[in-house]
């Protein structure tokens, strides 16, 4: 791997005249089957396989609470926090996680489990919020974990669809910033989709165009490997921001949580070179 990432020309753009679906809900028990599965396989060898491996077993435990996430209230990050289920949801999470807890982890993990309600309800409002600061970033992810399965119910629940042109820099559902933009496969061939990091939805978006501001007159794809890797990070020359590029085409397997968090260090580097993630990683909240 070297020490700056590799620089190659412009992704093609999608086939504007193509029917596309504006906005995917990807079913959540496969979603986060799929993606612990991949997170295992990407811990093999990585220097961070500890935090891979327990990413996996907070991925399984959200789809082993599914069936209970039952009513699950509003659709909007600001509002889940005093939605009343949340506590209950966080509660389960915990005393699930608790069963198979790594030792680094546990003094945190038993932390949160010792919070009290109020303050408990005070982080995850926080968090919603976009305050990642005000909360410790040992318990954010699992916080996190709680709200994202609460949003992403209620998504399905009743279900925004995105209008057929309007492709937004934030989910068109929650509102949330992206984790990463996918190039998907199948009949959806080489489309771009972005992937929220907080209700799993996926709205469409152009390629070979910024993701933040639309710009397609300076970008950038940058890598540490080949020019035909699996995730790159596109960098935009007009607003300095950039966000991830997961490539299905290039690996079928890959997912994007999984895949982005698997590739923090491609961050640093770009961020080195004076760009600015618009995105964040639930299980690598910013701050």
């Amino acid at each position: 791997m070297s020490q700056h990432p590799n620089r190659a020309g412009a992704l093609p753009p999608d086939q504007a005249s193509r029917h596309f679906t504006p906005l995917i809900q990807p079913d959540l028990a496969e979603l986060y089957s799929r993606r612990a599965a991949r997170l295992r396989v990407l811990a093999e060898g990585h220097d961070h396989d500890g935090y891979l491996h327990w990413a996996a077993r907070v991925t399984e435990v959200q789809a082993s609470l599914l069936p209970v996430a039952g009513e699950c209230g509003p659709v909007k990050a600001r509002a889940i926090p005093h939605a009343g289920q949340l506590q209950a949801l966080l509660d389960r999470l915990i005393e699930r996680l608790g069963q198979d807890v790594p030792a680094p982890v546990a003094p945190h993990l038993a932390a949160l489990r010792g919070t009290a309600a109020e303050a408990r309800l005070a982080a995850a409002r926080a968090l919603a919020e976009g305050r990642f600061n005000a909360v410790p970033a040992a318990i954010a992810p699992l916080l996190w974990a709680a709200l994202s399965l609460q949003c992403a119910t209620a998504a399905r629940a009743a279900p925004v669809h995105g209008s057929g042109t309007a492709e937004p820099p934030t989910c068109p559902v929650c509102g949330t910033a992206p984790v990463a933009s996918l190039i998907l496969t199948g009949e959806r061939q080489g489309m771009r989709y972005l992937h929220c990091a907080l209700c799993e939805s996926a709205w469409h978006m152009v390629r070979a165009r910024c993701s933040n501001c639309g710009s397609a007159a300076d970008l950038d794809y940058l890598s540490f490997d080949t020019a035909e890797a699996t995730v790159r990070a596109e960098s935009c020359g007009v607003c300095h921001g950039y966000l991830k590029v997961v490539s299905l085409e290039r690996d079928p397997r890959a997912e994007a949580v999984a895949d982005d968090l698997a590739t923090l260090a491609l961050d640093g580097a770009v961020t080195a070179e004076g760009f600015q993630r618009t995105g964040f990683n639930p299980f690598a909240l910013p701050g």
